[in-house]
């Protein structure tokens, strides 16, 4: 099959595993105003297939500008991750699946050993599980991960990736417009004249992160330092630029540390210099953090904990629900609260699901919710004749 054909069979129902997904207050979103919204999209979707096909068959597709988001990071600086257009995003979903079902053998070339590629949503849980047993096999980690890691990957090494390693003629053109596809520079509410000198310095280089194919791009990039690490026997966890490697000794930790070192310097990336309570660091028996959970060791083995700091910060989250005027000035009724903390919590559960302390996040959730639904409940009042119809509009959307 054809990936024009692949499109074609799948985008409508592509774009609806999406439109799904979306929670009801973000459907009439748009970023710019000549982009849609997800309702808007959903009115126009059989005219957007037909002209994205024509597209395709003339290889006239080209993505569109990515909408930027800043966040601060924990050091101070700005983390960037990237919204593609409604279009964009499915046509990447769709560029790897068609990679993963119909070129298997070069889907397994970026994804055999990076996490953080595959398609599964459980990519990270099973780097945990991956990387806890090794934990209890080896009395030393060496953890670090690679410094700006999508910002420094080289366009022309990855053009020659996808040349010479996928090599998948249909779909070249459109990998290589990925890969050089960039943010919009528009002055916004949020973006502002800073926001956009940061946004240029970005451009021309690197690939943006956000984008459903940049994890596959960047982590074929790879390929050979993956191979090398696998040739060479040495027992190690990637997911994306983060990386653990299981030692005998401090002393095979240096030396693993050294040969990571010089492999990446091949490629342009760097790893952060060895210090304590760095980002490369090696590690005995004090508990090593991976991936949002934490390895401790309890009992006669290493078991993976939700930290303390997971438990603060959707206390943190969900204290904004729990005033009556804060959610009216967010334009949240009711029903949007039960929403918005059924979200947030699924969403823990499911991305803690491999932590053996999970029913105390549990327990913690439900509790926020009691003391944020007996706030809400104490503010109207118990009886439902008496309440104002501000509070009504607050229950029932009026």
């Amino acid at each position: 099959m054809t990936f024009h054909d692949y499109i074609k069979e799948n985008f409508i129902k592509s774009f609806f595993n999406l439109f799904n997904k979306q929670r009801f207050y973000l459907l009439n979103i748009k970023y710019y105003p000549e982009y849609l919204s997800f309702n808007e999209f959903n009115l126009n979707k059989e005219k957007i297939l037909v002209e994205l096909l024509d597209n395709l068959s003339k290889k006239n597709y080209s993505p569109q500008p990515l909408h930027p988001i800043l966040m601060d990071k924990a050091d101070g600086s700005l983390r960037l991750i990237c919204v593609p257009t409604i279009q964009d995003r499915i046509v990447q979903k769709l560029l790897l699946k068609y990679i993963k079902e119909h070129h298997k053998n070069k889907y397994i070339l970026a994804t055999n050993y990076d996490f953080s590629s595959k398609i599964s949503e459980a990519g990270a849980i099973a780097a945990r599980v991956k990387a806890l047993e090794l934990r209890n096999q080896y009395p030393f980690v060496l953890k670090t991960d690679i410094s700006a890691f999508f910002d420094n990957l080289d366009r022309k090494l990855m053009k020659k990736n996808i040349e010479e390693k996928l090599n998948i003629s249909e779909i070249n053109f459109i990998l290589e417009k990925i890969i050089k596809v960039d943010t919009r520079l528009k002055e916004t509410e949020l973006i502002g004249a800073k926001e956009i000198e940061f946004l240029k310095l970005k451009r021309g280089k690197g690939i943006r992160q956000g984008m459903p194919m940049s994890s596959f791009l960047a982590s074929l990039y790879l390929y050979e330092f993956d191979t090398l690490m696998n040739d060479k026997k040495i027992p190690y966890v990637r997911y994306a630029d983060d990386l653990v490697l299981f030692c005998s000794s401090r002393s095979e930790a240096l030396k693993y540390l050294d040969l990571v070192r010089e492999e990446l310097k091949k490629i342009g990336l760097e790893i952060p210099p060895l210090e304590d309570k760095g980002k490369t660091n090696i590690f005995k028996n004090k508990p090593v953090d991976f991936l949002g959970l934490e390895f401790r060791y309890s009992g006669n083995r290493f078991k993976s904990y939700i930290p303390n700091s997971v438990f603060k910060t959707i206390n943190n989250k969900l204290d904004i629900y729990d005033s009556l005027n804060k959610n009216l000035k967010n334009k949240k009724d009711f029903s949007d609260v039960i929403q918005d903390i059924k979200y947030i919590s699924n969403g823990y559960n499911s991305a803690f699901s491999d932590a053996c302390n999970m029913s105390e996040l549990q327990e913690e959730i439900n509790h926020k919710k009691i003391v944020i639904f007996s706030k809400l409940l104490k503010s109207l009042g118990l009886d439902i004749e008496r309440l104002s119809a501000r509070q009504k509009k607050f229950f029932f959307s009026l």
